[in-house]
């Protein structure tokens, strides 16, 4: 599994994002690299239309599995619940996000569940099942807070995070001899 600053729900690769109440995701992950507010340069059909430009990353392609993963870098407080939603939008025309879709929530889980280093894993499904929708171009994460809540994470859109579950993972205060 690799990080790719394209694909991450934060400001940055590696700068986490405080959660403290119901809010969308610091990054918007734009498929055509463009960003926000700004026409990719994709010639895309004739004559020269370049707007509808988009991809169903949920469909992947039978090998490489595209999952949404959550990464908890300061534990959460309180019994209140945080639910994490993976939203996508079409472009408006113009190089901004259309109204956007709710395309799959996790589960409700109580802050105080979401210990350091835990990775919450959200599978992409296609947004092709949402009929006559547009072509996917912006995704991003809503958190929903059902109080006071607070936690911190890092959240990627990464290919077959199956590879993070077979990693030595070692206790806190582990001694090498």
């Amino acid at each position: 599994m690799l990080l790719d600053n394209t694909l991450t729900f934060n400001s940055a690769v590696g700068t986490p994002q405080a959660i403290t109440g119901t809010a969308d995701s610091s990054g918007i992950i734009d498929i055509t690299g463009a960003g926000v507010g700004n026409l990719p340069t994709i010639i895309d059909g004739f004559p020269a239309v370049n707007t509808d430009v988009g991809s169903d990353y949920g469909a992947g392609d039978g090998v490489a599995i595209p999952h949404v993963l959550v990464t908890v870098t300061t534990a959460g407080t309180t019994s209140d619940t945080i639910t994490i939603s993976l939203k996508w939008a079409p472009d408006n025309g113009s190089g901004s996000e259309g109204s956007y879709t709710t395309l799959v929530s996790s589960p409700a889980i109580a802050g105080s569940a979401l210990v350091a280093g835990t990775v919450i894993d959200i599978p992409v499904p296609p947004a092709t099942s949402l009929a006559g929708e547009s072509k996917p171009r912006f995704y991003k994460l809503t958190y929903t807070n059902s109080g006071s809540a607070h936690v911190s994470v890092l959240a990627n859109m990464v290919l077959n995070p199956e590879q993070v579950y077979q990693m030595a993972k070692y206790a806190n205060n582990y001694i090498v001899v």
